[in-house]
């Protein structure tokens, strides 16, 4: 498979796996929907790989199987939260012996949600792994992880993608127009994941109406109950701006329209979502009242 951008993280891990130097377990954390699952899959097939393949196409036995998402000795666990259950299994069975490969790896999503019991479970194998076992925990939310699993892991944080990288993602999964893929792009900051789901959500979730009164407009933005629905209503928003700015020429749309980006960026915080829509229905009350 081969992973756009994330070049320095390419070069970190090749590194390491080409001096047989890779630790047991990382964290590997960054903003959701920039490809972190992916790359650790990646991983995963270059430690069982019989010819020390790395982002590379390889037709072993083993990528044979990981490419088509059947290879027993890579454990993909997606589960949020997870149960103590599944991570007392998780620990039992890192000692048993791989089944097919010399080696096998864990690949564990949502690491900022484990709770007290299921890190506990996973505390002594993450500290003392058996050595043919590698685990790659993945999480948007590092500083939630708990510090008794980052202390056991090497944290490796993922920069956002580059405009040019997310495109080039989004073109390999979606056929919308150029237009509609620029306007995703230009508030995705930075991921790829976040700019499909706004090409797919802004048919879905409510759109900016430009005929309504003050009024219709307040309740319409306070209908926006959650961070997704105000990205999808957001990028609408932007897109009429833009339409504005090239029939009038008003800077005032296209300063409004380079605010609506800073103020996205505001929503990868722990911001309040009631000031957020006051602050949003404010600006666009003050922007659209004028006359240009």
């Amino acid at each position: 498979m081969n992973i756009i951008g994330h070049d320095r993280e390419k070069e970190i891990f090749g590194r390491v796996l080409r001096e047989n130097r890779l630790h047991h377990a990382y964290i590997l954390s960054g903003r959701d929907g920039i490809g972190k699952k992916l790359f650790a899959k990646e991983l995963a097939k270059a430690v069982l790989c019989v010819n020390g393949s790395f982002m590379e196409d390889c037709k072993c036995r083993h990528c044979t199987l990981a490419d088509g998402g059947a290879h027993p000795d890579i454990h993909i666990i997606e589960e949020s939260p997870l149960k103590i259950d599944r991570a007392r299994e998780i620990s039992s069975n890192a000692f048993m012996t791989p089944l097919s490969a010399s080696k096998k790896v864990y690949i564990i999503d949502s690491a900022d949600t484990f709770g007290a019991e299921a890190a506990n479970a996973l505390l002594k194998t993450l500290e003392e792994p058996p050595e043919d076992t590698h685990f790659f925990l993945i999480t948007s939310r590092y500083t939630q992880v708990l510090h008794t699993i980052r202390s056991r892991c090497i944290n490796i944080g993922f920069g956002v993608l580059s405009d040019d990288d997310v495109k080039a993602v989004v073109r390999k999964h979606s056929m919308k127009s150029e237009e509609e893929t620029d306007r995703a792009v230009s508030i995705s900051s930075g991921s790829a994941g976040y700019a499909l789901y706004l090409l797919e959500s802004m048919e879905k979730q409510p759109e900016f109406n430009s005929t309504l009164n003050p009024v219709e407009l307040y309740y319409e933005i306070e209908s926006l109950d959650d961070k997704d629905k105000v990205r999808a209503y957001c990028a609408s928003l932007y897109g009429y701006l833009l339409e504005r700015y090239k029939k009038t020429g008003s800077e005032t749309m296209l300063a409004f329209s380079n605010y609506l980006l800073d103020i996205l960026k505001r929503l990868e915080y722990n911001v309040s979502l009631d000031i957020f829509r006051f602050d949003l229905y404010i600006k666009t009350v003050e922007v659209l009242s004028e006359k240009s």
